[in-house]
């Protein structure tokens, strides 16, 4: 296993350590996690999200805030739901824009009303 030393000013290393407490706790290596974690997401292009899975993300944020859920309850499932859109590949993307399947959102238009039909179409 290759090991980089890097080194950040003392602002970014308490909000790094935060984020190490709050998503592994203690555990050992926890640190050495979330920073491959970081490095990762860097170096992976971005995923795509579907119209259908972003309306049905709205539909479930706008349901568990009506229900009173709470907030780290709602952004664990929301990541749960849009795991499975990570798969997707960015490849795919590319050849719809090559291939001019790119749509945005007419002036004037709502945007939630416009991805509603674009679901509708898929």
């Amino acid at each position: 296993m290759a090991q980089i030393l890097v080194r950040v000013d003392e602002d970014l290393a308490k909000e790094v350590r935060r984020i190490v407490k709050e998503k592994y706790g203690g555990r050992r290596g926890a640190l050495s996690l979330v920073v491959e974690e970081a490095l990762r997401a860097a170096v992976s292009p971005p995923a795509e999200i579907s119209a259908s899975s972003l309306l049905e993300v709205i539909d479930y944020v706008s349901r568990a805030s009506r229900e009173g859920q709470p907030k780290e309850q709602m952004l664990t499932n929301v990541f749960i739901m849009l795991d499975r859109e990570f798969e997707q590949s960015v490849v795919a993307g590319v050849e719809d824009a090559g291939k001019g399947r790119v749509r945005e959102v007419p002036k004037g238009h709502d945007a939630v009303d416009f991805l509603r039909e674009l679901a509708g179409e898929a």
